[in-house]
C-alpha cells in the first residue's frame, strides 16, 4: 500500500536544496567516500518507518565522480488515514531505491546527472536529473539551472487491473553568490509540474449531510489531473564567531490547486571542539487548504478528497545533530528531530506529534 507520500515534496525539497548549496560550495572533495545511515521516523497516529541507507562516491578522474546509493523505507501504519479507507489492521509495505549519479567539472563548467528507481507493493518510479552550472567572478557568483522527470505507475494492492500513470516534471534555477569571506547567499526558483493520477487508490470520500451523521455513500477521491507549482526560496549563510555558522531561508509556495504555503527555516552550526560539531535547526511550515478540499462533502462533486495534506495545516519541527570525527577521514553522526503538525480543518486528526532520529557513519579514503 502506498503509506509513502510520492507528491513532489511542495514544502521543503527547494529550501533543502538552497541550504545544500550554501553548504557544499566550501565542502572538501574525497578520492572515495562511503556512508551508512539507519533512521527511524514515528508519529502518533500509529505510522513507523525504518529507512536504512547506503551509499558511495568516488572520482574518476581529477575532474570527473561518480555515486551509487541504496534506501529502504520499511513501513508500519495503521494511522487514521489508512485504517478507516482500507484495512482494520496494520498495513506493512516496504520501497526500494536505487539511486545513481555523476559529475564532471570543465573550467569555470559543472554538469550533473542522475537516475533514481524506486519499487514497493503498488508502486514504481523511474526518475533523471540533469544540471548544470556556471561559476563567475573567481568562483564568487554561480548560476545554475537543473531539470527533473519521474515517470511512475500507480497500482493497487491486490487489483491487477488497477493501473495508472503520474508524470512529475520541475525546471529550478538559482543565484549563488558569496558576499563576503564570512556570507553567501542564494535565491532559486522552482517550476513544477504534475500530470496523471494524484489522488490514492485507496480512499473513498464519505458523503453526508454533516460531519457527524453516518455516511449516505462514499465515492473514490477524486483529485485534478494537473498541477503546475511556482516556489521562490531565498537564503543566506553567514559565519558567526570563529567556529560558528547561522543558516536561515524562505520559501513561498503556490500551486493551481490553490496551496500558497510559507515555509521559514534557521540553522546553527557550531564546533564545539576539533572533533565535536553540534547543528540545531527549527523550520515553520503554514499552507491553506486546495480550492477543492472540504471537511464534510454533503453531496458529489467534480473532486473530492480526504486526504489531510490538502488541508489547512502548519507545523513546526526542532531538531539537532552531533557529528563527530574519528581522525581525518572518519566521522559519526547522531540527530533527533521532533515534530508537530496542527490540521484546522480536518475532523478525523486535529494534530500529530513524532520524532525522526538518525545516525550514520561515513568514511572518505
Amino acid at each position: 500500500m502506498q503509506l509513502i507520500d510520492h507528491r513532489l515534496g511542495h514544502r521543503l525539497a527547494p529550501a533543502l536544496f538552497a541550504l545544500g548549496v550554501l553548504v557544499t560550495t566550501a565542502a572538501a572533495h574525497a578520492d572515495t567516500g562511503f556512508v551508512s545511515k539507519l533512521q527511524v521516523y514515528s508519529d502518533s497516529d500509529r505510522t513507523t518507518v525504518v529507512s536504512p541507507m547506503v551509499s558511495a562516491t568516488a572520482d574518476l578522474d581529477p575532474n570527473t565522480g561518480a555515486s551509487i546509493g541504496y534506501v529502504a523505507d520499511v513501513v508500519s501504519s495503521a494511522s487514521i488515514d489508512i485504517v478507516s479507507q482500507a484495512s482494520p489492521t496494520t498495513i506493512h509495505d516496504t520501497r526500494h531505491q536505487l539511486s545513481l549519479g555523476g559529475n564532471h567539472t570543465s573550467g569555470d563548467w559543472t554538469g550533473r546527472v542522475g537516475y533514481s528507481f524506486s519499487t514497493e507493493n503498488d508502486y514504481r518510479s523511474n526518475t533523471g536529473s540533469l544540471g548544470i552550472e556556471k561559476t563567475f567572478d573567481d568562483k564568487n557568483t554561480t548560476i545554475g539551472a537543473g531539470y527533473n522527470l519521474s515517470l511512475n505507475r500507480v497500482g493497487r494492492a491486490d487489483d491487477m487491473n488497477f493501473s495508472r500513470d503520474l508524470t512529475v516534471q520541475s525546471l529550478t534555477f538559482s543565484w549563488t553568490q558569496v558576499i563576503s569571506p564570512r556570507t553567501a547567499t542564494q535565491v532559486t526558483y522552482e517550476l513544477g509540474d504534475a500530470s496523471g493520477f494524484q489522488a490514492s487508490p485507496y480512499r473513498f470520500v464519505p458523503v453526508r449531510a454533516a460531519v457527524t451523521d453516518a455516511p449516505m455513500y462514499t465515492v473514490a477521491e477524486t483529485d485534478p489531473d494537473q498541477r503546475y507549482r511556482h516556489a521562490i526560496v531565498g537564503a543566506i549563510n553567514h559565519a558567526v564567531g570563529k567556529h560558528g555558522s547561522v543558516q536561515a531561508d524562505y520559501r513561498l509556495y503556490h500551486d493551481t490547486w490553490g496551496i500558497t504555503s510559507n515555509t521559514l527555516g534557521l540553522r546553527y552550526f557550531v564546533d564545539l571542539s576539533s572533533r565535536v560539531e553540534l547543528r540545531l535547526r527549527s523550520r515553520l511550515y503554514q499552507q491553506n487548504g486546495t480550492s477543492f478540499y472540504q471537511s464534510n462533502y454533503a453531496t458529489t462533486l467534480k473532486y473530492m478528497t480526504i486526504d489531510r495534506e490538502l488541508s489547512p495545516l502548519w507545523s513546526e519541527t526542532v531538531g539537532g545533530k552531533l557529528m563527530l570525527k574519528f581522525g581525518a577521514r572518519a566521522e559519526a553522526e547522531l540527530k533527533m528531530d521532533l515534530f508537530y503538525y496542527h490540521y484546522a480543518d480536518f475532523p478525523a486528526l486535529q494534530s500529530r506529534t513524532g520524532a525522526n532520529i538518525g545516525l550514520g557513519v561515513s568514511i572518505d579514503y
